[in-house]
């Protein structure tokens, strides 16, 4: 059956997340420089982002573990964390030309979603700094509706709102896992971004390097 609907992940897919935090850690550092004991900046950011693993850790655990490696000042995790909830991201890196990908696939008529774990308040500063909104036909976010990727439901409930049947979409993430087994337990089509971070799926029904490669490359569909 043709593809009339195209569902992306967010972090990693759309959004360069790494960009994105790297530069949120530099802001943090300059905001409460007194939290930092003069420590290397540029170090830690790079051994934080390293910590990070891809974005899967969460958030309390995450800068508990930057305040006990880095010996930062007692109490310094809630402070960043809280920094976190309040300024992240202060900028949206894209991936590489998202805008005319998501044009593009518009205008050929095809229906557009993003489907993306997290709250809706940092999901939504995302898209709305990425600037795609207006291309997005739907935007499913799991604190929203109450169900994860891979969670087949968080899919189904994006098509749904598409007015599309699972044999006629396609969706595309970087996480194997999350993404690319959730999409397929919804009976989507899969599309591997790769992602060094991520052992390649078996699952998956397309591999690209970047998301701008898709207007070549659903054809392999038809």
């Amino acid at each position: 059956m043709p593809i009339s609907a195209v569902l992306f992940d967010l972090d990693g897919t759309l959004l360069d997340r790494r960009a994105t935090f790297r530069h949120h850690l530099e802001l943090q550092i300059a905001r409460h420089p007194a939290l930092f004991r003069g420590a290397d900046a540029k170090a830690y950011v790079s051994q934080l982002l390293a910590l990070d693993e891809n974005g899967t850790l969460d958030r309390p655990a995450f800068y508990r573990l930057a305040e006990d490696r880095f010996g930062l000042a007692p109490g310094s995790s809630a402070v960043l964390r809280a920094d976190f909830k309040t300024h992240f991201p202060e900028r949206c890196f894209p991936m590489r030309d998202i805008v005319p990908t998501l044009a593009w696939l518009r205008a050929r008529g095809l229906k557009l979603g993003v489907v993306t774990n997290g709250s809706v308040r940092t999901q939504t500063r995302k898209i709305d700094g990425l600037g795609i909104r207006s291309y997005l036909d739907c935007i499913v976010i799991s604190e929203a509706i109450g169900f994860h990727k891979p969670d087949a439901r968080i899919f189904e409930a994006a098509l749904q709102r598409l007015g599309a049947q699972a044999s006629e979409g396609v969706f595309v993430g970087d996480n194997p896992l999350v993404d690319i087994e959730g999409a397929k337990r919804a009976a989507l089509r899969a599309v591997w971004k790769r992602d060094d971070f991520w052992p390649p799926p078996d699952v998956a029904d397309l591999i690209i390097a970047e998301v701008c490669e898709l207007p070549d490359r659903l054809g392999a569909f038809d």
